[in-house]
Formats: C-alpha cells, structure tokens, sequence
C-alpha cells in the first residue's frame, strides 16, 4: 500500500514540474473541443510563440470554437508569421463569426497586417467588413483612405458608420472631405452605439456573446 501511494505521489509531482504550456500543447490534440478551444485561448493569454505553428493548425479544425480560439490567441501572441494564414483562414471561413475573429486577430498583430485588413474591407461577409475597418481606424493607417472612403457607399449601414469612424480617426482631409460630400448630417447616437459595439469593453462583450453561442452550437 506504501509503495502504491509512493508511486501516485511521483506522478503528481512529475506532473506538477512539467510546465503550463507544454501541458496546454498537448490539449490542443484532445478530442474534446472545447478542451483544444480553452487551451487554445490559454496559449494566447501567454502570449506563448512556441505554440504558433499547433494554434496556425488549428484555424482548420472541424470545430467552430476552436478556430474562433485560436484565431485570438494568434492575434494575442502578435507574431506577424500568423498573418499570411489567418488572412487566408478569414477569406475561407464559412462562418462569419468565426471569420470576424481572424480579422480582429490581424488588427491585433497590427500595421504588418495593413495590407490583409484592407483586402478585407471588400470581403463578402458584413462583420469582416466591419471589423476590418475598426481596425485601420484604431490603427490610424493612413493607406486605408482611400479603401474605406470606397465603404461609404456600403450597402450595408453598420459598415457605413464604422468606416466614418474610422476615417474620422485617421484624420485626414481626403477622408474628411469625402465624409462631408456623402454624408449631410451625422446621427451622433447611432454611431457612437456602432463605436461602443465594436470597440474597447463593448467588443469584448460581443466576443464573449459568440463564444457562449459556440459552445451551444458548434457545428
């Protein structure tokens, strides 16, 4: 019996010395998704860089919680490596929720990923789009002019308002002045609740709104 409990504590002290990450790696193969999606979103939060080419991997997963997981947590570690296949993920996502972290991700590395970010202000889905401009505003890229004076003609109004949001960031007076000539008066309510949704606290609101629905329907 005293060898029994000998070995049992053994093991636990082994596995206390092996380190947090090396043992979220190893999550990242469980067959449980939301297991690889918590460790996922772990690796990001320590902004592990050893762990990139498992999380770049993982943008292909059959699972909708696990790509969104670790499209962030690529964005959170910030290595412009992860720009070229979250780029690709976000144009081949067939879910938009999932698309929209890709894209927040890039933002996130940030101006390496100008080039992608403006590629996907023209993207299909309406929250890329979205997301896309958000981005080049907060990062105040000024090459993004001209594409985001392009989604003031938007068909889709949310786009509209977060692209004057972010050419107003930008500041410059071509942006400026195409905003004047499209637009004749401003909802000042609408679009600081379009700029509350998609930034700061309230963002992460909404990411925390996605994640929940994930992990409800994750197919």
């Amino acid at each position: 019996m005293a060898k029994g409990w000998r070995q049992l504590i053994l093991l636990f002290l082994l596995f206390a010395c092996v380190p947090e990450t090396t043992r979220l790696r190893r999550q990242l193969n469980d067959p449980d998704p939301q297991t690889r999606a918590n460790a996922a979103r772990r690796l990001g939060e320590l902004k592990d860089r050893n762990s990139l080419p498992l999380l770049v991997n993982l943008l292909n997963d059959s699972e909708p919680i696990v790509r969104f997981e670790a499209g962030l947590a690529l964005g959170k570690i910030g290595d412009t490596t992860a720009i070229a296949p979250l780029f690709t993920a976000a144009r081949n996502e067939p879910r938009e929720d999932v698309a929209m972290a890709f894209t927040r991700a890039l933002g996130d590395i940030g101006p390496a990923a100008t080039d992608p970010l403006i590629n996907l202000t023209g993207s299909p889905k309406t929250a890329v789009r979205i997301v896309a401009c958000h981005e080049l505003g907060r990062m105040r890229i000024k090459k993004a002019v001209d594409p985001l004076i392009r989604r003031l003609d938007d068909p889709d109004p949310n786009v509209r308002r977060k692209a004057i949001f972010a050419l107003r960031r930008i500041g410059d007076q071509k942006g400026l002045s195409a905003i004047a000539s499209k637009i004749s008066s401003i909802d000042p309510v609408t679009e600081q609740a379009a700029e509350a949704a998609l930034s700061g606290q309230g963002y992460e609101e909404q990411l925390g709104e996605i994640r929940a629905l994930l992990r409800r329907f994750n197919r």
